[in-house]
Order: structure tokens, then sequence, then C-alpha cells
């Protein structure tokens, strides 16, 4: 039908027979994705395949998987600080899922050219340059490099 394409007939005439106020008190049912901690981990974590993981030489696959479990967990950390407003950032930052596959391609590259992990490199290029573009504020740009010194450690090795 015209005034609604897509739809089927008789769905359409349930739409035009309902009151519109009847509809406004309805139930609404939304399908958007969860936004808690652990939903945003599975959600970034997901993004990357086994194999890509298995791309990694065996012998800095230990040191990858730990680098990219806190940078997914920085990820979901990230996203979560968003719906609060105000109080976790100051303005609202278009994070995206295409900042953590990217990070994670960078992160590949640095584990297969250096014979040790680049620490204060992965810290620098992940809080200063991939996220950090889109930072403008200086007091949000303080608060993920101190987020990615904490996560991103020789101490996820142990």
């Amino acid at each position: 039908p015209p005034s609604a394409p897509g739809l089927p007939p008789d769905q359409v005439m349930m739409l035009e027979v309902v009151p519109e106020p009847i509809l406004q008190r309805c139930i609404k049912i939304s399908d958007e994705a969860p936004q808690d901690l652990k939903s945003n981990l599975r959600r970034a974590y997901a993004k990357f395949t086994a194999e890509q993981i298995e791309e990694i030489p065996e012998a800095r696959r230990k040191e990858f998987k730990a680098c990219l479990f806190a940078l997914c967990f920085f990820h979901a950390v990230v996203l979560g600080r968003r719906r609060f407003g105000p109080q976790g950032f100051s303005r609202v930052y278009p994070f995206n899922d295409g900042d953590l596959t990217i990070c994670g391609a960078v992160l590949m590259n640095y584990l297969s050219k250096y014979e040790y992990v680049p620490w204060p490199d992965l810290q620098y290029i992940f809080g200063e340059i991939m996220y950090g573009g889109h930072i403008t504020d200086q007091w949000d740009r303080r608060v993920t490099a101190t987020y990615l010194q904490k996560l991103i450690v020789p101490d996820l090795l142990i």
C-alpha cells in the first residue's frame, strides 16, 4: 500500500483502524543492543575472528590475546561512559567499532614487527591517535589515557 510501503496490507489496515491516542499509550518495544559493560565487551571481542587471531605467530599469540582483551575492555568502557552524559564525558564523541578494529590491526602490525611489546607506543597510538582523534576536551583525553595506562600494561602477560 502507498501509505506504508513494505508492510503487508492486513497490518496496514490494523494501524489505520486503531486510533492514534491508543497507539501512543501502548507499550513500545525496541530492538536495541544492551549497553552494559559485559554486553559491550562481548560485542567488541566478537569483532575479531578466530582466523584473525590465528594469523599471529604462535610465539606472539599470548601477547596478542592479552592486549586484544585489554583493548576490547577499554572499548567497552569508553562506550559505556557515553550513556552517562556529562558525568561520563564532557561531550558526545563518535566512538565506533571501526576505532576498535583499526586498533586491532595496529596491534597485529606492532606485534609482528617488534620482538617485544611496545607498551608506551600502543598506549599513545590507541589513546591519542585512534580514540583520541575524536576527543576534544583535555579532561576527557586524560581519562582515556589513564584507562590505557592501567589496561595496556606488561602485567597482562602474568
